[in-house]
Protein backbone atom coordinates (compact mmCIF):
# COMPACT_ATOMS: atom_id res chain seq x y z
CA UNK A 1 0.00 0.00 0.00
CA UNK A 2 2.85 2.31 0.76
CA UNK A 3 4.05 2.14 -2.80
CA UNK A 4 0.49 3.36 -4.60
CA UNK A 5 2.25 6.21 -5.58
CA UNK A 6 5.25 7.03 -6.20
CA UNK A 7 6.57 10.51 -6.43
CA UNK A 8 10.07 11.48 -8.11
CA UNK A 9 12.39 12.73 -6.38
CA UNK A 10 14.29 14.81 -8.85
CA UNK A 11 17.84 13.83 -7.44
CA UNK A 12 19.65 10.44 -6.73
CA UNK A 13 19.84 10.40 -2.76
CA UNK A 14 23.97 10.78 -3.41
CA UNK A 15 23.49 14.32 -5.24
CA UNK A 16 21.25 15.19 -2.72
CA UNK A 17 23.95 14.92 -0.05
CA UNK A 18 26.92 15.76 -2.36
CA UNK A 19 25.54 19.25 -2.98
CA UNK A 20 24.25 19.56 0.55
CA UNK A 21 27.53 18.63 2.16
CA UNK A 22 29.28 21.55 -0.68
CA UNK A 23 26.71 23.98 0.60
CA UNK A 24 27.45 23.39 4.07
CA UNK A 25 31.27 23.52 3.72
CA UNK A 26 31.07 26.55 1.95
CA UNK A 27 29.21 28.63 4.77
CA UNK A 28 32.41 28.80 6.62
CA UNK A 29 33.58 32.13 5.88
CA UNK A 30 30.12 33.89 5.97
CA UNK A 31 29.89 32.62 8.84
CA UNK A 32 32.76 33.99 10.36
CA UNK A 33 32.03 37.17 8.63
CA UNK A 34 28.22 37.21 10.27
CA UNK A 35 29.63 36.91 13.22
CA UNK A 36 32.12 39.20 13.39
CA UNK A 37 29.78 42.18 11.89
CA UNK A 38 27.84 40.90 14.64
CA UNK A 39 30.02 41.46 17.52
CA UNK A 40 31.23 44.91 16.02
CA UNK A 41 27.29 46.26 16.03
CA UNK A 42 26.77 44.75 19.30
CA UNK A 43 29.90 47.13 20.42
CA UNK A 44 28.49 50.11 19.14
CA UNK A 45 24.90 49.44 19.72
CA UNK A 46 26.28 49.23 23.72
CA UNK A 47 28.35 52.58 23.24
CA UNK A 48 25.72 54.16 20.85
CA UNK A 49 22.79 53.92 24.12
CA UNK A 50 25.68 55.32 26.30
CA UNK A 51 26.15 58.26 24.78
CA UNK A 52 23.39 59.13 21.91
CA UNK A 53 23.97 62.37 21.79
CA UNK A 54 26.95 61.71 20.04
CA UNK A 55 26.14 61.86 16.08
CA UNK A 56 29.03 60.01 14.88
CA UNK A 57 28.41 56.42 17.03
CA UNK A 58 24.79 56.36 15.79
CA UNK A 59 25.63 56.66 12.02
CA UNK A 60 28.23 53.71 12.70
CA UNK A 61 25.49 51.93 14.61
CA UNK A 62 23.37 52.25 11.64
CA UNK A 63 25.73 51.55 9.23
CA UNK A 64 26.56 48.45 10.80
CA UNK A 65 23.08 47.32 11.65
CA UNK A 66 22.37 48.20 8.17
CA UNK A 67 25.26 46.17 6.52
CA UNK A 68 24.74 42.94 9.15
CA UNK A 69 20.90 42.62 7.55
CA UNK A 70 21.96 43.14 3.81
CA UNK A 71 24.90 40.09 4.70
CA UNK A 72 22.52 38.26 6.45
CA UNK A 73 20.26 38.55 2.76
CA UNK A 74 23.23 37.66 0.75
CA UNK A 75 23.94 34.76 3.50
CA UNK A 76 21.00 33.36 2.59
CA UNK A 77 20.62 33.76 -1.16
CA UNK A 78 23.87 32.40 -1.60
CA UNK A 79 23.08 29.57 0.93
CA UNK A 80 19.89 28.58 -1.32
CA UNK A 81 21.44 29.08 -4.09
CA UNK A 82 24.60 26.38 -3.81
CA UNK A 83 21.52 24.02 -2.73
CA UNK A 84 19.96 24.24 -5.96
CA UNK A 85 23.39 23.80 -7.47
CA UNK A 86 24.05 27.17 -8.85
CA UNK A 87 27.16 29.12 -8.45
CA UNK A 88 26.31 31.94 -5.35
CA UNK A 89 27.62 35.73 -6.32
CA UNK A 90 31.57 35.26 -5.16
CA UNK A 91 32.20 31.87 -5.49
CA UNK A 92 34.24 30.08 -8.19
Amino acid sequence: MSEVVRFPTGYARAQVDEVHAKAFRNLEGSICDLDRMAEITEGLVADWCQDVTHERSLELANFAVQHLADMLREFKTSYFAAWHGETPRGAS
